[in-house]
C-alpha cells in the first residue's frame, strides 16, 4: 500500500487552512489554521491565528500570532508578539518582543529580549532574560541571568546558579511610578550560588548569597558565603 505524501502549506495574502499533518507551513500576511496542527517546519509572517495545538520542529513567528492550544516545537523563534492559551514547551526559545502563556512555559534553553509573562510555571535548563520576567507560579533554572528592565515577579525561584542584575541607569517610566520600576518581586529564591541587585524577597536562601545594591530581603540563610552592600536592606542573616 503506497504512503501518503504529506503537503506543504503556504499562505499568501489574506487565507486559512485546516488542521492536519504538512511538512512546511509559510504564511505571508493574515492566516489562520483551524485545528490541530502537526509539521516539520512554521514560518509565520504578519498574523498568525491558530485555533488547535501545533507541534512542529522547528517555529518561526515574525510579526503577531496566537494559539488556542498547546505549542510544542523543538526550536522556537519569536520576533513579535505571540499569545499562547495553554502551555509552550520546546527545546530552545529565542524571543525578541513579547511572550505570553496563560500555561506553563518549559524548555532547555531560554533567551530573551524583552519579556516573558505566564500564569503558570516555568522550567528551564538555562535561561536568559534582558527585560521583564513574569511568572505566576514557580521559576526553576539549572542556570539563570535576569537583567531587570521592569517589573518582575515569580512566587518562588529555585536553581543552581541564580543572577539578578539591575539595569544601570533609570528609565523614564521609573520616575513616573514605582510600579513600573526595574525591580523583582519575589517570596523565596533557593540556589547554590545567588547573587543579587534589586530583588525584593522575604527569603534567599543558598550556599553562596551575595546581596547586592537595591534589595529589600526579609531573611538570607547561606552556608558558606555571604555579602551584603551598604546599598542593601536585610532583616536578618543566619549561618545554616
Amino acid at each position: 500500500m503506497a504512503e501518503r505524501s504529506v503537503k506543504d502549506l503556504k499562505i499568501n495574502g489574506v487565507g486559512q487552512a485546516s488542521g492536519g499533518a504538512y511538512r512546511e507551513i509559510q504564511t505571508e500576511g493574515i492566516a489562520t489554521l483551524n485545528g490541530d496542527i502537526t509539521c516539520e517546519s512554521l514560518e509565520a509572517n504578519g498574523t498568525l491565528k491558530i485555533k488547535g495545538t501545533i507541534q512542529a520542529g522547528q517555529m518561526s513567528f515574525n510579526g503577531t500570532g496566537s494559539s488556542e492550544g498547546l505549542l510544542q516545537g523543538g526550536k522556537i523563534e519569536l520576533d513579535g508578539m505571540l499569545k499562547v492559551h495553554q502551555d509552550v514547551r520546546f527545546t530552545s526559545l529565542h524571543v525578541r518582543g513579547m511572550l505570553q502563556s496563560k500555561g506553563s512555559v518549559i524548555g532547555e534553553t531560554a533567551k530573551v529580549d524583552g519579556a516573558l509573562k505566564l500564569d503558570g510555571n516555568a522550567e528551564f535548563e538555562t535561561a536568559e532574560v534582558d527585560g521583564q520576567l513574569q511568572v505566576g507560579g514557580m521559576l526553576n533554572a539549572g542556570n539563570l541571568k535576569l537583567d531587570l528592565e521592569g517589573p518582575c515577579h515569580a512566587k518562588e525561584i529555585g536553581g543552581e546558579v541564580i543572577v539578578v542584575r539591575q539595569h544601570k541607569g533609570k528609565r523614564l517610566l521609573d520616575y513616573i511610578s514605582p510600579m513600573w520600576a526595574s525591580r523583582l518581586t519575589v517570596d523565596l529564591i533557593e540556589g547554590d550560588d545567588i547573587r543579587l541587585e534589586g530583588t525584593k524577597a522575604e527569603v534567599v536562601r543558598g550556599n553562596s548569597v551575595v546581596i547586592g545594591p537595591g534589595c529589600e530581603i526579609g531573611r538570607v540563610e547561606y552556608k558558606e558565603h555571604y555579602e551584603v552592600s551598604p546599598q542593601a536592606s536585610v532583616g536578618r542573616a543566619e549561618q545554616k
